[in-house]
């Protein structure tokens, strides 16, 4: 019986020590081939690239000032985006702005913009850290062709809308307002410089909603007035997701990006 006990002793011990060492190999298998993501987050190029100077290798925060246009801001998500175009190349600024502040900033102005490669946070993927441009500060250094659409057209721009789509904010009316104005003063389109030339021009646009193949857009309807008629010269849409405007192309019915 003495001998009985002991075998099973004996193998009960082989059995756990063979289990260890499995363990001990799976761990070691383990550590080796499964890399250390905490070091993999954190880790920090020691150069970063931007559209606004191609050629360079950026530093980390380091403040940069380059002269562009202002083509907008947009509001989404944790963060807000000044958008500038430098050499016909647009990007957007990371910024912790208002609405308020930012389109304080008068579309088609050129501004001396300061700003930096810095942390940015991605929600919804564990909070992964990347890194981009990060608006610092603005400062005006030249007219651009709204101010100076202003400055010839000083009529303010009527505009409506049905009242069952009266849903707009102040802040809102006020960037289509602002976008109208930089259409009218950037435009290509032969009807539309020609209907600015007349003295006695009268603009008006209507605003209001529309689906197109998936796509939710605020339609605006640039016309001039006169005699209480409306004479429409252009429509437009604006991507109520991306902000991107488009023009109307009636004789072929499709939407043109504007630039």
């Amino acid at each position: 019986m003495k001998v009985f006990y002991s075998l099973a002793l004996f193998t009960l011990l082989i059995s756990c020590k063979d289990n260890n060492d499995v363990a001990t190999k799976a761990d070691s298998i383990s550590q080796k081939e499964v890399p250390n993501t905490k070091n993999t987050i954190n880790k920090i190029p020691s150069e970063f690239k931007s559209e606004i100077r191609p050629s360079e290798k950026l530093k980390l925060q380091q403040v940069y000032t380059d002269v562009a246009e202002y083509a907008g801001f947009n509001e989404g998500g944790d963060y807000s985006y000044v958008k500038i175009k430098k050499n016909n190349k647009v990007t957007f600024l990371t910024s912790n702005l208002t609405s308020e502040e930012g389109l304080k900033y008068t579309l088609g102005d050129i501004y001396e913009f300061k700003w930096k490669i810095d942390s940015v946070f991605i929600s919804g993927d564990g909070e992964t850290r990347d890194f981009t441009e990060w608006f610092v500060s603005a400062k005006k250094v030249k007219d651009g062709s709204v101010t100076l659409f202003r400055k010839k057209y000083p009529k303010p721009i009527k505009y409506y809308w049905a009242e069952e789509e009266d849903k707009y904010s102040t802040e809102f009316k006020d960037y289509l307002y602002t976008l109208v104005e930089y259409y009218l003063a950037n435009s290509k389109s032969e009807l539309v410089k020609a209907n600015l030339k007349d003295p006695n021009l009268n603009l008006t646009y209507s605003i209001e909603d529309r689906e197109e193949e998936g796509h939710s857009y605020t339609v605006l309807g640039i016309a001039n007035e006169f005699e209480s008629r409306t004479s429409i010269m252009q429509w437009l849409y604006v991507d109520n997701e991306t902000r991107v405007l488009y023009e109307y192309d009636l004789p072929n019915e499709k939407l043109i990006e504007f630039k």
